[in-house]
């Protein structure tokens, strides 16, 4: 037989319901490259204006969302910076800083930390190169897995990088040297198992070229993945493994500094 749901269960529905969509909306503005209306965010969450418009008010009134008085428009508040903050403490990434410093001065180039997220990897630290030429990149970036020297490390030292490959679909092609067959990837994923490091020299964007290592938690899966990333024209192949034993050692500190 059928019954109702009591109003405590109701009013448990209905309370993460609404957390649930308050999550939504701050990953629209953490997404964000600039300002957002509120018509954009419930566009973007799938909800009406004035729904959204109360969820947003909300979270401006606890300080995790601000408004431009001028434009009317919303980005991330205080609060969200200090959360941020706090994760990046207690995740580990503040004490793998100095390392990433380190191996960027000892290189003379830009140096990434990239976590998983989902199906792509998420910049969470960057040091820039000092160098006039280099490839920018912002923290929060989230990047393809298939085509870049960081994403080829977690899938190479994935639990089971031939699901992994099979999990992404079809591999879009960026430049010509996109590696697009996912046999071809796994080959590549192979090699990059058997020397430590990954390589990719203009997969996703032409000039750029990057080596990564895996940063290994228990069981030796991938749990992050650091690089060195610079123009083609400074890091030529004979200079890949130089930068290959160089990021595996920074990798390995990283992976005692965090874990």
């Amino acid at each position: 037989m059928w019954k109702d749901s009591s109003p405590d269960d109701r009013g448990k529905v209905a309370g993460t319901q609404t957390i649930l969509r308050a999550l939504a909306v701050l990953r629209v503005l953490r997404d964000a490259d600039g300002e957002v209306g509120v018509t954009e965010i419930a566009r973007a969450v799938g909800l009406n204006t004035s729904t959204t418009h109360r969820i947003v008010r909300a979270l401006a009134g606890a300080g995790f969302v601000a408004q431009n008085a001028r434009t009317e428009r919303y980005r991330l508040g205080r609060e969200a910076f200090l959360l941020g903050s706090a994760a990046g403490r207690t995740l580990g990434f503040d004490a793998a800083k100095p390392v990433l410093e380190e191996l960027s001065e000892a290189t003379g180039e830009s140096v990434n930390l990239v976590i998983r997220d989902g199906d792509a990897g998420l910049v969470v630290v960057r040091i820039e190169s000092p160098q006039p030429l280099r490839f920018t990149e912002t923290v929060g970036a989230r990047i393809p897995l298939y085509c870049t020297s960081t994403g080829k490390a977690l899938l190479a030292f994935a639990m089971d990088p031939a699901a992994e490959v099979a999990a992404l679909g079809g591999l879009e092609r960026l430049t010509p040297a996109t590696i697009t067959s996912p046999d071809d990837l796994l080959e590549d994923l192979e090699r990059v198992r058997r020397r430590g490091y990954s390589h990719n020299r203009g997969e996703r964007l032409p000039g750029v070229c990057g080596v990564a290592a895996p940063i290994l938690g228990e069981g030796g899966t991938a749990t992050a993945a650091l690089a060195v990333q610079g123009p083609e024209v400074r890091i030529p192949d004979d200079r890949v493994p130089e930068l290959g034993s160089l990021v595996v050692k920074a990798a390995e500190r990283v992976a005692a500094a965090m874990w």
